[in-house]
């Protein structure tokens, strides 16, 4: 099977706030001012393309392979200025994803591999400082912001016996940044009325080889035990293990310029590795004029274990110290302690 396909965008701009017209002081007329900017219309091509082939009754084979162009946003396009950007690149996403599924008479496996390649991605940086006319006015565009996420996920379930079924999970991920970026710092130049007659430009550039991408645990296991004793009880008790959670943080956090010896390459902060188990119960109540009822419960977190489930990289607000990836330097927030949920469910 496959699919493919093709968009185009086209941004334009006008300044509302401009004067249609301006004096001219040496020709003593009114000149007109065109306040209206349009850039030429970006293309896009998205392609995907795989297949399934059974190797017999039990065995299959699968892969996917595809290709999307994402234009880049109106403000690497067209400049505060008035500037329209020459020939603006798109992000791409090339991913592929092959693996197999077996299943037998009481056990199932399902095993894959996957790569994504995420290039030319576009990002702004707000400058909030005051600097320039006014803190919101002036960006920096970042080019080249490539990011690689890789891993093998294998899920599987047996049924050991018609009451006791066990399922389980890994994913392992290596998702980090590929190469360097970087980016223009656009600030509006004035003369000496005060009127905006440019803008100045200033390089910088980014540090950011290798370095993993944050926010979302890379390795993660799941074992649960799903018992059903009798007709319409259902037990489930689920224990899920994460590791490779590096702290969130941004390209902008790796910014320098001049010397590459200034650059800070130093891996982000790992939060530690946490688990938890969940307990879920469900009971389906006799019909009651054809009215399906299922009273439920719920234990989360049931072990009631304290964990970082997500953290801020050398944060600006909690940080102190040398500027170190450390976790006295990390903002971090707590998983939700045991809590828990119980009522029915009507369906009519």
């Amino acid at each position: 099977y496959g699919m493919v396909g093709w968009s185009q965008i086209k941004y334009s701009y006008e300044d509302h706030f401009a004067a249609d017209s301006i004096w001219d002081e040496v020709d003593s007329v009114m000149v007109e001012q065109d306040n209206f900017v349009e850039a030429d219309a970006i293309g896009a091509i998205q392609f995907k393309t795989g297949f399934w082939y059974d190797v017999n009754d039990n065995m299959s084979l699968f892969a996917n392979f595809g290709q999307v162009e994402k234009p880049p946003i109106m403000d690497n396009v067209i400049y505060y200025d008035g500037t329209v950007a020459s020939n603006p690149a798109n992000e791409r996403f090339q991913s592929y994803e092959a693996g197999a599924t077996f299943s037998a008479e009481n056990i199932a496996v399902k095993a894959s591999v996957y790569n994504t390649l995420w290039r030319d991605r576009n990002l702004t940086k707000a400058v909030t400082s005051g600097q320039g006319s006014s803190g919101d006015t002036d960006v920096i565009f970042l080019t080249g912001v490539n990011q690689n996420h890789s891993g093998i996920e294998v899920e599987a379930l047996a049924q050991l016996t018609p009451m006791l079924s066990i399922n389980g999970a890994i994913s392992i991920g290596d998702w980090e940044f590929v190469g360097d970026a970087s980016g223009n710092y656009q600030q509006d130049e004035f003369d000496s009325t005060g009127q905006v007659i440019g803008q100045i430009t200033t390089a910088y550039d980014y540090a950011l080889d290798g370095l993993k991408v944050g926010d979302m645990p890379q390795t993660a296991t799941v074992v649960g035990v799903t018992l059903t004793p009798v007709s319409g009880l259902r037990a489930q008790i689920s224990y899920k293990m994460y590791d490779d959670n590096y702290s969130d943080w941004g390209p902008s956090a790796r910014e320098y310029s001049g010397d590459d010896a200034d650059a800070d390459r130093a891996q982000v902060w790992r939060a530690p590795r946490y688990s938890k188990m969940d307990v879920h119960v469900t009971y389906d109540l006799p019909s009651i004029a054809g009215t399906n009822i299922q009273a439920f419960a719920h234990i989360f977190n049931a072990l009631d274990d304290v964990y970082v489930q997500d953290a801020v990289d050398h944060s600006q607000y909690n940080s102190y110290g040398d500027k170190v990836h450390a976790a006295h330097n990390a903002e971090v927030f707590l998983g939700s302690p045991r809590y828990f949920n119980a009522g029915i469910t009507v369906n009519f």
